[in-house]
Order: C-alpha cells, then sequence, then structure tokens
C-alpha cells in the first residue's frame, strides 16, 4: 500500500512541476478559456513575424495552389488576431514542381499543371504580394524546365537556389514549413 501511495505522490509532483514549467514557458503566457472549456494559447509573437515556407509541388486547395492558399490563410489569422501584414514577414520560396503555381498559362499548359490550362494562382499572387509577401522562384528549377522570367507571374522574384535560400532565412531566423 505504500509503495501505491508513494507512486500516485511522485505522479503528483511530477504532473504539478510539468504544469509550472509550461506556465512559466513564454510561449504559454495570457492563456484565456475557450468557450468549450479547453485551454486557448493566444499567439505570443505579434511583432517582427518571419516565416519561410518551402514549396516543391502545385497541389491544389479550393482551385488554387495550396501552399498559397495556407499563406493566405496565415495573415488572415494573423490579421484576425490584430496583427498586421505589415508584422509579418513571409517567404514563399519554390522550386520543383512548385514551378507551375508561378507562371502563364501557356507554360502551365507545356509543364502538364494540375487544374487545366489556365493558372488559377495570378489573382492571389498578386494579392499576396500587395499584402507584402515575397515570393520566389528557383533559378535551378527554372532551367531544368526551360522555364525564363518572361513565362513568370507579375511580382514573381527569383533566388539562384532554393536550398541555399531555404537556409540563408533560417539562419535570419525565420520560422520554416515545408509543403510536400
Amino acid at each position: 500500500m505504500k509503495s501505491i501511495a508513494f507512486v500516485i505522490t511522485v505522479s503528483l509532483i511530477s504532473t504539478a512541476f510539468q504544469l509550472g514549467t509550461a506556465a512559466d514557458s513564454p510561449a504559454m503566457q495570457n492563456l484565456t478559456e475557450h468557450p468549450s472549456g479547453h485551454v486557448r494559447i493566444p499567439l505570443q509573437v505579434t511583432e517582427n513575424v518571419k516565416v519561410a515556407y518551402q514549396i516543391s509541388d502545385d497541389k491544389l486547395k479550393n482551385g488554387v495552389s495550396r501552399a498559397l492558399f495556407y499563406a493566405e490563410k496565415l495573415l488572415n489569422t494573423y490579421n484576425d488576431n490584430d496583427v498586421s501584414d505589415s508584422e509579418i514577414d513571409l517567404h514563399l520560396v519554390f522550386h520543383g514542381d512548385g514551378t507551375n503555381a508561378l507562371v502563364n498559362a501557356e507554360t502551365r499548359k507545356r509543364l502538364g499543371a494540375e487544374g487545366g490550362t489556365e493558372n488559377p494562382n495570378l489573382a492571389l499572387i498578386d494579392s499576396l504580394v500587395d499584402r507584402g509577401v515575397s515570393i520566389e522562384l528557383c533559378e535551378s528549377s527554372m532551367e531544368q524546365r526551360e522555364v525564363t522570367s518572361e513565362h513568370l507571374a507579375d511580382g514573381v522574384a527569383t533566388v539562384r537556389g532554393a536550398f541555399p535560400r531555404l537556409i540563408e532565412l533560417q539562419l535570419l531566423g525565420y520560422a520554416y514549413i515545408k509543403f510536400e
């Protein structure tokens, strides 16, 4: 019986220690309660938010590039939490099959892109660029697919290599999200 009491005591102390540690974490400040009764963790970083997406596919979500869709959703989520676009430094680094999302209709057709011959992403690309997002395409991927700058949607920048660019952004403190 004493051993069961000891295990329960150790378990309770361990749980209390873990809760105390979590409550002291900078990532767990200003907690509120969700209407369901669960703990709601609000955004902790609302200034100088730095994010880098790696996109290597052309999968669609709601008729547009999944990566572009979620980039817009990320900005909207921050906006819904009173964080302006000017506080978010978002870089979308495309390479490989992701190239298809950023080219004109003729090139998209030549590359055999999903979703038909038109590029359904053009309006979203314009919107994201207007909101301050940097949309970047790997020049090596362009060369492999015989894509030139004339084939690109307006607002798309190029980088010599996607991987060196992603390494650079991470070394500069950007949070990294990979889309596959």
